[in-house]
């Protein structure tokens, strides 16, 4: 692979009176976007939460941004200083990291309302009713093709991710924020599509049948051949250090998890592990001076604050490591044959792994976490219930009860649009897989006090 196709300012849809670079015009798309503004109110880990310090998907996206571009000039400096490359000495840090800035901030956008939770409801519906439906007296399933169904059976926030910036309408436009290539190949964590999912080395599909022509696009200017962009490697590297630490965080703020228990679980991973002991006691060490000085100084919330700042200090060794393990990896990475991860070998990758016990063991399947995940099962699958089958006729000339024209005229006219700009095309089948999909995409776009309003609204 070669940078200067990576790293191309190319656009699907080519852009006209383009005053600023490449990578500012991504910038300014995708911070003035309403898509970007939803994600405000859009779950990180705890769905519904009243807490204004705890993290929703908007500031996680920021600080996976932060961290994204961080580690971009850690890379850039390192693969230069080694002249690996021609391109790093004709190109600046930031003709890099701002790439990874871009990524950071919409690398989550495809996420549906609850979190995680609501990808696994999405998904369970059509795994338990998609044999239900049908259109004309026919199963819809003999209707779709099996690539469709899987799609729809796999439902996945990084494939709904690619499908929103390329089909949203954007100020009066069809094709979407057409963000530039790097920045959609950087978030393109998985380059597989459902139906292929089967004999892949990856656990999700990164893109539909509706994207493919767009993904082929992407594969071939970029010269990927089928593998991932190296920076996705860094993206899902700061995706890592970001939510990890502030889990912590925002566990103890909702009182799931105790800074005790914090030191606790790095003492048992301890003993399960053994390769970094001198590490994991210098790094422990560390958390418990940091208390000793919040104590000293009197602060307001000790146990917290210290959590605090091990965070940032962590964080600093997350990056590096994970910069460094680029640099190592850099010819693999450039020839498509890594499939590793960042931090396999590595300290950080220590951390991470008891940080993820401590998070499965108490915050994972607290109650707190546990109730309004239920709940917002229960409303992705009553909105799914109620405008599936509506959506089946719609735009099919066939005659539709009134309520069935009711529950459509609620759906919003941005995700129609959206449908309509594709079907125009479209055969009679692929029409059919597109109304299904602008359901999932007008739930999947809500947020989550907009789906639990109006659930309540269409349930009274």
């Amino acid at each position: 692979m070669q940078w200067e196709k990576l790293l191309s300012d190319r656009h699907y849809v080519p852009q006209e009176n383009m005053d600023n670079d490449g990578t500012q015009s991504d910038y300014d798309t995708i911070i003035c976007s309403t898509l970007f503004r939803r994600l405000q109110d859009k779950a990180q880990v705890f769905p519904l939460d009243e807490d204004d310090y705890v993290r929703t998907r908007l500031t996680h996206s920021l600080e996976v941004s932060a961290i994204g571009k961080k580690l971009g000039e850690y890379v850039f400096r390192k693969l230069k200083a080694r002249g690996v490359d021609p391109w790093f000495e004709s190109h600046t840090e930031k003709d890099f990291s701002d790439v990874l800035l871009c990524a950071g901030l919409v690398h989550d956008i495809g996420n549906p309302p609850f979190g995680r939770f609501g990808e696994y409801a999405i998904r369970e519906w059509f795994q338990n009713h998609l044999h239900e439906l049908q259109i004309g007296g026919v199963p819809v399933k003999n209707v779709l093709s099996k690539w469709q169904i899987d799609d729809l059976m796999h439902f996945e926030g990084n494939a709904q991710s690619l499908r929103l910036l390329s089909k949203t309408p954007y100020l009066g436009r069809y094709h979407g924020f057409n963000l530039s290539y790097k920045i959609l190949g950087s978030i393109m964590k998985y380059p597989v599509s459902s139906h292929e999912l089967e004999n892949s080395i990856y656990r999700k599909n990164g893109y539909h049948y509706s994207e493919e022509d767009l993904f082929r696009n992407l594969d071939h200017e970029m010269g990927l051949s089928g593998s991932r962009h190296p920076l996705s490697f860094l993206l899902e590297a700061a995706d890592d250090i970001a939510y990890r630490t502030s889990d912590l965080e925002d566990a103890m703020v909702k009182k799931v998890i105790t800074y005790q228990q914090i030191q606790d679980i790095f003492q048992q991973q301890k003993v399960r592990n053994k390769c970094y002991d001198a590490d994991s006691a210098a790094c422990m060490a560390k958390l418990s001076a940091f208390y000793a000085d919040e104590l000293n100084r009197n602060g307001r919330n000790p146990e917290l604050t210290a959590v605090q700042r091990w965070s940032q200090f962590v964080q600093k060794i997350m990056i590096e490591e994970a910069g460094e393990s680029f640099v190592r990896h850099y010819c693999q990475l450039m020839n498509g044959t890594f499939t590793g991860d960042l931090f396999d070998g590595t300290f950080s990758g220590y951390l991470i792994e008891a940080i993820s016990g401590l998070c499965e063991k108490y915050i994972y399947t607290s109650s707190v976490k546990t109730k309004t995940e239920l709940f917002g099962r229960r409303v992705i699958h009553s909105l799914l219930d109620q405008f599936l089958p509506a959506a089946l006729l719609y735009d099919t000339g066939e005659k539709m009860t009134f309520i069935e024209r009711r529950t459509m005229d609620t759906v919003s006219g941005f995700y129609k649009s959206m449908y309509h700009a594709q079907a125009q095309t479209a055969s009679a089948e692929d029409k059919l897989y597109l109304r299904l999909l602008m359901i999932t995409d007008f739930i999947s776009g809500m947020t989550d006090n907009y789906a639990k309003r109006l659930y309540r609204e269409l349930n009274v």
